[in-house]
């Protein structure tokens, strides 16, 4: 592989076997003795060496049950299997007293846990000749995830604007849909993508990361590379991110530092592949320290911890940890596949509100569902309602595409549509559902329609989708 490879990445990895194995060396009894008697020497016990033992992120998800992700590795940056492991915690809230508290389990993620992934993918216009390749790699990588233990992905893309190319699942035929649904088109908002990127990540349950690929410096953001680590530092979210020599690579490095991940500068698309071998096994390859906490605090104050973590071979700690946990989507079940808000919203304030509630903006992939959607509008009053969807073009035809992956097979166009562009020359490639002449079709629409139009206000809102 070209390029600069990631020293906290594990570089010693085999990753075409996709094997690794953490060398623990012991010392060799020495034969030779000036015991008479037996010829042997008495073997002396073995000091533990020293690990790197760094905190990545933490889970309240299930409190007083508090879950710690940490990194813990030898002195050449080498995951470490521990054996007959040894540990202690203490724990103060809110500057209280120091408190010692029950470890109720440690373990590796691999083979015990869930990874979950957002992958922040460039499609700008630059990508065209690379686009192919990208998508090859991406969908071995996702078939690749171990699903059975919670593993579970999210792709996004970004040209000047960032889409939704397939929500969190764990359903690779859908991820593949999403992947092979990119089309090459426009500028670069990556700053915007990873900031997208790191609010969903952060906002799911257990061990996260963002991992991102760009072939061009960013010339279309909205957010700033310091926003973009400020996030993430709350969010707790490490940044994994791959560039070209035509990136700006000494930001791209510097994200990465600053929250916890790592960057490469590639030569070639071909190397990305490995790259996202070694991200995964590096992730995969964390201890997760599962405690418990005090029932009565509260699951989001600052907390400070001690903890100490080893065996026979090794022993790390860190001390005087400060750490705030945020709050996660909690995935319940909900009374209704649907429901249905009265709001003067932009498509993407619709889309956040619906993540937020653990589902997504509505997709419609069949007759029975429209009529049922059209049913729950015209009981709310609404004309203008956003579901998820966008419109690309390919070849010069433009086509469909949901958010969530799924075919997009069933359609519903209003006559003359969808034409991705307004009279007045305003991109639309959000999709709406809507109310025209007494009849209920789709369109797609600008991202903002309540600023440009006084007609939608009042009259506009959107639907939520839980798949629980």
């Amino acid at each position: 592989m070209t390029g600069n490879f990631c020293s906290n990445c594990g570089a010693s990895r085999d990753t075409a076997s996709g094997t690794h194995s953490a060398i623990i060396e012991t010392e060799e009894p020495d034969n030779t003795s000036s015991d008479a008697s037996n010829n042997m020497e008495a073997i002396q016990p073995v000091e533990p060496r020293t690990a790197n033992m760094d905190f990545v992120s933490s889970d309240v998800s299930e409190y007083p049950n508090v879950k710690l992700y940490f990194e813990y590795t030898d002195e050449y940056a080498e995951p470490i299997t521990l054996h007959s492991i040894t540990s202690g915690l203490t724990e103060s809230i809110s500057g209280g007293a120091e408190i010692e508290r029950t470890i109720r389990k440690i373990q590796k993620l691999a083979g015990n846990e869930g990874l979950s992934i957002d992958i922040v993918a460039d499609k700008s216009a630059s990508m065209e000749s690379d686009l192919p390749q990208m998508q090859s790699i991406m969908n071995d990588f996702v078939m690749s995830l171990d699903y059975t233990t919670g593993d579970r992905v999210e792709i996004l893309s970004f040209d000047t604007y960032v889409m939704y190319m397939c929500t969190y699942t764990q359903d690779v035929g859908l991820l593949r849909n999403g992947i092979y649904s990119m089309v090459p088109d426009g500028d670069t908002a990556l700053y915007d993508a990873l900031v997208t990127g790191i609010m969903n990540a952060g906002s799911q349950a257990g061990a996260r990361c963002v991992i991102g690929f760009t072939d061009g410096e960013d010339n279309r953001s909205v957010y700033t590379p310091q926003e973009v680590i400020r996030l993430a530092l709350q969010r707790e979210v490490p940044v994994y991110l791959i560039g070209t020599s035509w990136a700006d690579s000494s930001t791209l490095e510097y994200i990465c530092e600053q929250t916890g991940g790592c960057y490469w500068d590639v030569g070639s698309i071909y190397d990305i592949g490995e790259i996202l071998e070694t991200i995964y096994f590096d992730r995969k390859e964390m201890y997760c320290v599962e405690y418990e906490s005090d029932p009565g605090a509260d699951p989001f104050a600052l907390r400070r911890i001690n903890c100490s973590l080893g065996d026979e071979y090794y022993s790390g700690q860190v001390t005087g940890l400060d750490f705030q946990a945020t709050p996660v989507i909690q995935q319940s079940t909900h009374v209704s596949r649907y429901e249905i808000i009265c709001d003067n919203v932009s498509w993407t304030q619709a889309n956040n509100a619906c993540i937020s509630r653990g589902g997504h903006l509505a997709t419609i992939t069949s007759q029975a569902e429209m009529d049922q959607l059209v049913r729950m509008c015209e009981g709310a009053g609404i004309k203008y309602c956003w579901i998820g969807g966008y419109t690309s073009i390919r070849n010069g035809s433009v086509f469909g595409h949901w958010i969530t992956g799924e075919p997009f097979s069933f359609t519903a166009w209003y006559p003359g549509e969808p034409s991705r562009n307004d009279n007045d020359g305003t991109p639309e490639f959000y999709l709406m559902l809507w109310k025209v002449e007494d009849s209920w079709s789709w369109n797609d629409q600008r991202e903002d329609v309540i600023g440009a139009f006084d007609y939608f206000k009042g009259n506009i809102g959107y639907i939520c989708e839980y798949e629980n």
